[in-house]
């Protein structure tokens, strides 16, 4: 091995070596601070995605959307049977003006769903909010609801028909009690 070394101009140990070690020595440090450096930033970042506002709000959007799907089921679902328990759901998922309309109209609601001796059941197909303001706390949300609807005839009950109808919610979100519709409309 010296005998090659020497025919190349090169010592064993010598200057030629010595330079190729520091060499590899720097290149290994720049790689290993670059690496470093990589490590902080994607930290950073990771961090700012998983835990900062962006990801607060994709949080409460969440939530508002979650909600929304409830309460649009809640104000489609009324059993003649429970009709007490399904009107305090529906007082349960409002408020504001929508909140003020079930309860001055409740008695008149529960009689009218007695008479009838209608059931009805719903199923949210999709929902989708089309506003949301996690500042204000208020969001608008589009349903599209499938409503099986049973009657009672002659002491049986009628074969289900189902009807999808499409809602349009007005949600404000309420400081102990989450997101609730204000006003709700057929689209």
């Amino acid at each position: 091995m010296s005998a090659l070394l020497a025919r190349r101009g090169a010592a064993p140990g010598g200057p030629a070596g010595a330079d190729r070690v520091r060499l590899l020595t720097v290149a290994a440090g720049v790689v290993a601070g670059l690496g470093l450096i990589g490590a902080v930033v994607f930290g950073i970042l990771l961090w700012n995605i998983t835990r900062g506002a962006g990801a607060q709000a994709a949080v409460a959007r969440d939530d508002a959307l979650a909600s929304a799907r409830q309460v649009a089921a809640n104000l489609q679902t009324l059993d003649y049977n429970t009709v007490d328990e399904g009107l305090d759901t529906w007082q349960a998922s409002a408020t504001g003006p929508l909140l003020g309309e079930f309860t001055k109209n409740r008695q008149q609601y529960a009689a009218q769903i007695r008479q009838a001796r209608t059931s009805t059941t719903a199923r949210v197909v999709d929902a989708a909010l089309s506003d949301f303001d996690d500042t204000t706390g208020k969001a608008t949300a589009i349903a599209a609801v499938d409503v099986s609807t049973t009657q009672q005839v002659n002491g049986a009950p009628s074969l289900p028909v189902t009807k999808q109808v499409r809602i349009q919610l007005e949600l404000v979100r309420m400081p102990d009690a989450g997101w609730k519709a204000d006003a709700a409309s057929a689209l």
